[in-house]
């Protein structure tokens, strides 16, 4: 019963990940078909290319508030601790739903399984996991962005921030091997659909965001 529980906030987790409001401000909003322009990939900095900075922020946002919702919903209001593991029992339903949610984002079954790369989903699950990791992952991002200009690198340098806090802040805590393990698989999982951004890093070809005025 324990595990047909996690099951089912896993596939809950699914279709609501699998709401891709990337598809959807483009498709009746914009009027345009987002695997077509820019990049082809249905996120949250591909809406910005093609329709401004002002929707494909606002589209992040709403992803990254639909996941810690229903993050927070499974940690707190679900009978949550199936395992008898206190807080971490807790924490850990809420991080399943959201991997749910970042599976149904990457493979969404209401848009051809075409979605994603999950970036704005990891962003909710800071929010339901501990304030402490979520100040230490978006100064992180902010740092890397600074520095090199590049949103992809950011995201790819929190992939590694986030288990490693995760596991700090929760060390000793019963069950938070476990909880750092799945954590790990699913920014693993960004990583990978990631590839193609690693590879122009790699060469120097990755797209720069501008950080300030051009100069004439």
């Amino acid at each position: 019963m324990k595990w047909l529980y996690l099951a089912l906030t896993l596939v809950l987790g699914y279709f609501v990940g699998s709401v891709n409001l990337s598809l959807v401000v483009t498709k009746y909003i914009g009027k345009i078909d987002i695997y077509q322009v820019g990049s082809g990939n249905a996120g949250g900095t591909n809406v910005a290319r093609s329709m401004g900075l002002g929707w494909g922020i606002s589209v992040m946002a709403a992803e990254i508030l639909k996941s810690m919702v229903f993050g927070l919903l499974a940690k707190y209001l679900f009978p949550a601790d199936v395992f008898g593991l206190g807080n971490m029992g807790a924490c850990l339903s809420g991080v399943v739903l959201v991997a749910g949610c970042l599976l149904g984002n990457f493979y969404p079954c209401f848009a051809h399984f075409k979605g994603g790369k999950g970036v704005s989903v990891m962003g909710g699950l800071l929010i339901v996991l501990d304030y402490r990791i979520f100040l230490a992952v978006l100064a992180t991002f902010l740092i890397v962005l600074l520095l090199f200009r590049m949103v992809s690198l950011s995201s790819l340098v929190c992939g590694i921030v986030i288990p490693v806090t995760v596991g700090f802040v929760y060390y000793g805590q019963a069950g938070w091997g476990w909880l750092t393990g799945v954590i790990a698989v699913m920014c693993a999982s960004v990583w990978l659909r990631h590839a193609g951004n690693i590879r122009r890093i790699a060469n120097g070809t990755e797209r720069k965001i501008s950080l300030g005025k051009k100069k004439s």
